[in-house]
């Protein structure tokens, strides 16, 4: 595993699991014991994902001890606010059977996001969260919440091939933000795995395409959280620590970008109001 130390210094694996979608309690007991087999060691979930309980029993009831993993969870926009960002984290807490997170972030940019900011900063000071971070946010939102002082320490986003998003991740890199990646591979919509340079590449370095699209995302420094309930699979996504990427094999792959989105556009304001109230 290759680890990376957050702007507040936390130290976290390049690769965790994402749990979108997954509201089954004995799939998730399964998938859990099986990515702790694996050696993951992240496990990233969300109020909005249903399923927060389900991942704290199976992972009490699991072997591992609770310094052996990471979790982080989300705030949904309708839940911004002094007390519902509050009553929001403390269901958290109890659900996923913790006294204390990782990491918590802001889901959506939204109304009040300051204010559910100043709790996510009160409740790190008090030791109850180790780091704060936000998902969907674009440049301009991050200035906005730059203001508030304390920056986040991750922004999680769409990304992958598909999605390079160069100036965003240029905007992390200079303000010392975290980029981490959700769906790296597309949701395998689009085609992307068919791309023959991929194809290429995975017969070059004796890896899948999967691999090969996992890796690129790590040989420039970013955070993944891709999502299985697949054994075989959650094996292949963290099996990508034997090779690098040759810089020209880099250069390959930027040629994919079609700027093409497969979730929600984050600066959608008829989206953001939407959510406020799902």
């Amino acid at each position: 595993m290759k680890y990376y130390t957050l702007n507040d210094g936390l130290k976290v694996p390049s690769v965790g699991m994402g749990t979108y979608k997954i509201e089954d309690e004995k799939l998730m007991e399964e998938v859990i014991q099986a990515a702790l087999e694996l050696g993951y060691e992240y496990f990233d979930t969300a109020k909005y994902y249903n399923n927060e309980a389900y991942i704290g029993k199976a992972l009490e009831n699991s072997p591992a001890k609770r310094e052996d993993y990471m979790l982080a969870t989300k705030v949904w926009p309708k839940d911004f606010g002094i007390d519902q960002t509050k009553r929001s984290i403390d269901e958290s807490l109890k659900d996923l059977r913790t006294d204390y997170l990782d990491v918590i972030h802001l889901h959506w940019f939204g109304k009040d996001f300051d204010k559910a900011w100043k709790v996510f900063m009160d409740y790190k000071d008090q030791g109850i969260v180790k780091s704060i971070a936000v998902c969907n946010f674009m440049p301009e939102q991050l200035v906005k919440l730059l203001e508030l002082g304390e920056a986040p320490s991750m922004d999680q986003l769409e990304s992958h091939l598909f999605l390079q998003d160069t100036e965003t991740r240029a905007f992390l890199k200079e303000n010392n933000i975290k980029h981490q990646a959700w769906s790296p591979l597309a949701r395998t919509r689009g085609g992307l795995l068919d791309e023959e340079i991929l194809k290429q590449l995975a017969h070059k370095y004796n890896k899948t395409p999967a691999q090969i699209a996992l890796r690129w995302n790590i040989d420039q420094g970013t955070m993944i959280i891709p999502k299985s309930v697949h054994a075989n699979r959650l094996k292949e996504n963290i099996d990508i620590f034997d090779f690098e990427l040759e810089e020209c094999d880099m250069h390959a792959l930027a040629s994919l970008d079609r700027k093409e989105r497969f979730s929600q556009d984050p600066l959608d304001e008829a989206w953001l109001e939407e959510i406020r109230n799902m």
